[in-house]
């Protein structure tokens, strides 16, 4: 008997409700292995909107999506990181079954190009076998102009920013 089976990566659910436009780096792996193998892509520099959502079905066929990921990086033991691998690869759909969303490196931008202090930060699962951090505060040692949320529900990963 052979048995086929499907695993889907889970979705990463972006949600932008400050005035800013968010730019994402997003990070993947396996966190019962020591966070290999690793996968990390960035929306950069296509930015999601200010008001806008983005949901990515995970790695492969990223470049699909608004705005896209169009290349990943793999790094698939301590030692070794391949080339960059575009969103079609193969790869992905494999390395997707065995990773999970594990954070993202994020900045936000005003679209009128006044500076913005405090505008990026790390949200999730920031280095291997760690605590998550699950929400972003402004306070007096960092005056964010955001507050963001990092959390799953079921199988999938949603990352809110809002004023």
């Amino acid at each position: 008997m052979i048995a086929i089976g499907l695993h889907a990566q889970n979705k990463m659910n972006i949600f932008n409700y400050t005035a800013y436009n968010l730019s994402n780096f997003l990070v993947g792996s396996d966190q019962t292995n020591n966070c290999i193998p690793n996968i990390s892509g960035t929306n950069y520099p296509v930015m999601v909107p200010p008001m806008g959502a983005v949901t990515y079905n995970g790695y492969y066929n990223s470049h699909l999506q608004s705005p896209p990921i169009n290349t990943w990086t793999v790094q698939i033991n301590p030692t070794t990181t391949l080339p960059p691998q575009a969103p079609t690869s193969p790869l992905l759909i494999s390395l997707g079954s065995v990773t999970k969303w594990q954070m993202n490196k994020f900045f936000v931008d005003d679209p009128s190009g006044a500076p913005l202090y405090y505008s990026g930060a790390s949200i999730g699962m920031i280095g291997c076998n760690t605590p998550i951090i699950s929400t972003l505060t402004p306070t007096a040692a960092q005056p964010f102009p955001f507050n963001a949320f990092w959390f799953d529900v079921g199988t999938d990963t949603y990352f809110i920013i809002q004023p």
